[in-house]
């Protein structure tokens, strides 16, 4: 791959100051208000740049089909039509009023995440005449687009606007290397981490966590009730857990009612809890009563409920997927969690079962999240995408 290489990652040269004097107008986009992880950071690092005295917009293709992800005071979502597009006619439209804005708004930069943001953007740059930068992010791997938004991404990568591609892991960053030459040189890599404000709340909770006189059993898993969260896996695991450990799942989603059944159907009810969605400093304090974090998830980037668990201390426990193994992994190679078979549910069982009832075990794993999660630092993500934007 040509441009920022696997081994240099941009944010590697450390977390200097970079020094701004003039206020520029930054948009941060995203396909869609939803909450989830690249709305999240998109949220956070708008929410940074406007601190430091920029004009910022958070925004967003369309509006949130589910649980629209709460932002800050004076950053609220703007949105460039009421509803996802639904026949060419409504995208056409979307796209006239993505034109308009730049237009009216003439922001310096647009830093997009997720596909279709990423590929609107560069399109609608150009359409406009604005001399706006663009910023374009990947999330997850190349192949879990769809084949077609792929070729077209690929394509809109190269046009002139663009003036850089970020992918939130190294992982992310190899599953593009078969897009055009001009594309891949404008890669770089930029790993994910926690706003100020969380990483002081995850320090508190971890103290707090430290103090308990003995540990519980409970197994936390975050995120959006989605095929790509591989949670059957955990349910069924959930057959080969004692009765005394309990699976919590925070988050919610389109599959609730599937899961909800399956663990009816293998008799497990009393075993998996389905919480549901809670805003975010809610999920942090469920995330910290739980003992064991596990994630089966069939692909990611690079997971923010991940980080906020490592940070927490809490043991590990990943799928056996390239993008889950580099996020367990430390700076130096270590492995900093377990991992097991993406559909392996005994396995995962025996792993969860192991932690929980071995101290010294637990010990070394929550030792070893800990040390990964210190090493995902805000500044570190910050400096890096205010080097792009300088």
């Amino acid at each position: 791959m040509t441009g920022q290489s696997d081994s240099e990652p941009l944010e590697s040269t450390g977390a200097a100051t970079v020094s701004k004097s003039v206020a520029r107008r930054l948009v941060f986009m995203v396909t869609h208000s939803n909450a989830g992880g690249a709305q999240e950071i998109w949220s956070n690092l708008a929410e940074g740049f406007q601190a430091r005295g920029d004009q910022v917009t958070l925004a967003a293709l369309y509006p949130s089909d589910e649980s629209r992800l709460k932002t800050p005071e004076g950053l609220l979502w703007t949105h460039m039509t009421e509803r996802r597009p639904h026949s060419p006619f409504e995208l056409f439209r979307l796209l006239k009023n993505f034109v308009s804005f730049l237009v009216r708004e003439r922001p310096d930069a647009v830093i997009t995440a997720l596909p279709a943001a990423n590929i609107l953007a560069p399109i609608a740059v150009m359409l406009s005449g604005v001399p706006t930068k663009v910023i374009t992010s990947h999330h997850s791997p190349s192949e879990t687009y769809a084949p077609l938004l792929n070729l077209i991404d690929g394509l809109a990568g190269t046009l002139p606007s663009v003036s850089d591609i970020v992918a939130v892991s190294n992982t992310v960053a190899r599953s593009h290397r078969k897009k055009p030459a001009a594309y891949r040189a404008k890669l770089r890599t930029i790993l994910n981490a926690l706003p100020p404000r969380i990483e002081a709340k995850l320090g508190m909770l971890a103290s707090e966590r430290s103090q308990k006189s003995s540990r519980g059993q409970i197994v936390i898993a975050a995120g959006r009730l989605v095929p790509q969260k591989n949670y059957p896996t955990l349910i069924r695991a959930a057959e080969h857990l004692d009765s005394n450990i309990k699976i919590k799942i925070l988050g919610a989603g389109p599959d609730e009612a599937e899961l909800k059944a399956l663990a009816a159907q293998l008799g497990v009810q009393q075993k998996v809890e389905f919480v549901g969605f809670h805003p975010r400093d809610e999920t942090l304090a469920l995330l910290a009563e739980g003992d064991v974090f596990v994630q089966p998830s069939l692909f990611e980037g690079h997971s923010l409920a991940l980080i906020e668990a490592a940070q927490l201390g809490l043991p590990l426990v990943v799928s056996d997927v390239p993008v889950q193994v580099e996020g367990i992994s430390g700076a130096d190679g270590q492995l900093c969690g377990v991992v097991v078979g993406v559909l392996d549910h005994e396995a995962l069982a025996r792993e969860l079962k192991a932690l929980l009832t071995d101290a010294s075990h637990y010990s070394n794993y929550a030792q070893r999240a800990a040390r990964l999660g210190s090493e995902a630092t805000y500044d570190r993500m910050f400096t890096a995408y205010s080097r792009l934007l300088a």
